[in-house]
């Protein structure tokens, strides 16, 4: 199975997708918050909020494990399809049963608009999963097409919800959007599902999966941890400049994630080899120059922060975080390179995302008490150099990062 590189017109038109879905989503919050008021508009953004956590859940990992493993495959492709639309649909199945709990125990309350948006959160995910996998199958641009109609019908719910609508409606209607389009795409799809009688395959591909989702769900665990840290220590009042920090910068992060994962089909082919020695050497000098240059470029720009940027507040936190910002990404690049080699380097680089998590709550204890949100930004740039230090004594032995065929495929 052939996957080409995308072509600058197509690379534009995957990101636009993306982006007019995105900018859409954030017009039409401010939308409904104007219509619906603040009392109106609360209840729907503690729902959705609350559900947040949902769509990752069902979607990291998987995804970037099919843009991995389906372009290095010739005739399991398929198979591998159809395991990865199994467990997505298995997640559904989780929803629905979480979904029906809270409708029994809370029929009076805020539950059923918090089932709602749980169940918009996992379809969301899921719609991020099935698009991820026509895209690594060949077919990208049914992902543009998914992500415009998503815009387009955003807006027209909106409308409707500003003109007659309250929040349950206008949620009833994005989900039943989102399992329409789900269910286009899983019948463009066709994914066979023999795959599952076989356990070498299924066990490579949720193996997998989980190993990749471990730096995401690190990063989302050392967030929250700073944040408890902080307000620990008697500083909440500084959580809205680290809320503002992470804000900022999610917008460039995801990205740059999406940028990645577009391109992903390809850096794994290039990397299945049987020789990529240079490419080791090459990534072992690169996390050595970020050890020894990012170790004290983190303390000065601390110690400057702690000093000049204090007075300023939130404000401060920002800079301090765009400081922060080129460790990292030079992590996050090193991460991703790892991940797509071979099964001994994605266990690697997981395992060092997991030491960096406890090296993260150890460390926000200790810091932020007497640094505060500035404390906190430096601590979650320590934990990514905690992480390069973990995969440099890894590649220490001069490990290879050849290929190694997937039991099974």
């Amino acid at each position: 199975m052939r996957v080409r590189a995308p072509a600058p017109k197509l690379m534009a038109a995957l990101v636009g997708g993306r982006a007019a879905f995105r900018g859409t989503t954030l017009l039409v919050n401010i939308a409904l918050l104007a219509a619906w008021g603040s009392a109106g508009y609360s209840e729907y953004a503690q729902a959705m909020g609350a559900a947040t956590f949902l769509t990752p859940l069902a979607s990291i990992g998987i995804e970037k494990c099919a843009l991995k493993l389906i372009p290095r495959v010739r005739h399991t492709g398929p198979l591998l399809v159809g395991i990865y639309v199994a467990l997505a649909g298995a997640l559904l199945l989780v929803a629905l049963a979480v979904l029906a709990a809270v409708l029994f125990f809370r029929q009076d309350g805020p539950g059923p608009p918090a089932a709602l948006a749980g169940l918009y959160a996992i379809f969301l995910g899921g719609n991020q999963v099935l698009v991820g996998l026509c895209r690594a199958v060949g077919r990208p641009g049914r992902d543009v097409a998914n992500h415009l109609v998503l815009a387009a019908a955003l807006a027209c719910w909106t409308g409707v919800a500003v003109l007659y609508a309250a929040p349950m409606v206008f949620l009833a209607l994005c989900v039943a959007t989102l399992a329409v389009l789900n269910a286009v795409l899983l019948a463009g799809l066709r994914p066979r599902f023999g795959g599952l009688r076989r356990r070498t395959l299924v066990r490579a591909a949720v193996g997998t999966s989980l190993l990749m989702a471990v730096p995401d769900v690190v990063g989302g665990l050392s967030t929250s941890l700073l944040f408890l840290a902080l307000s620990v220590s008697g500083a909440d009042a500084e959580s809205s400049g680290l809320y503002m920090a992470f804000v900022a910068s999610s917008t460039f992060l995801n990205a740059f994630g999406y940028l990645l994962r577009i391109v992903q089909p390809d850096v794994s082919r290039a990397l299945h080899q049987r020789d990529l020695t240079g490419v080791h050497d090459r990534l072992a000098r690169w996390l050595r120059l970020l050890m020894l240059t990012g170790t004290p470029y983190l303390l000065v720009v601390l110690g400057a922060a702690l000093l000049s940027l204090r007075p300023l507040g939130g404000v401060g936190v920002v800079i301090l975080y765009a400081a922060c910002v080129p460790i990292i990404f030079a992590m996050g690049s090193a991460n991703y390179l790892m991940e797509n080699a071979t099964p001994e380097a994605l266990a690697a680089t997981a395992t060092g995302a997991a030491i960096s998590l406890v090296a993260v709550g150890a460390l926000a204890f200790l810091v932020v008490p007497w640094a505060g949100a500035l404390g906190a930004v430096a601590v979650l740039a320590a934990g990514e150099l905690v992480h390069a230090a973990a995969v440099l004594r890894w590649l220490g032995p001069r490990r290879a990062l050849s290929h190694q065929p997937i039991p099974g495929v």
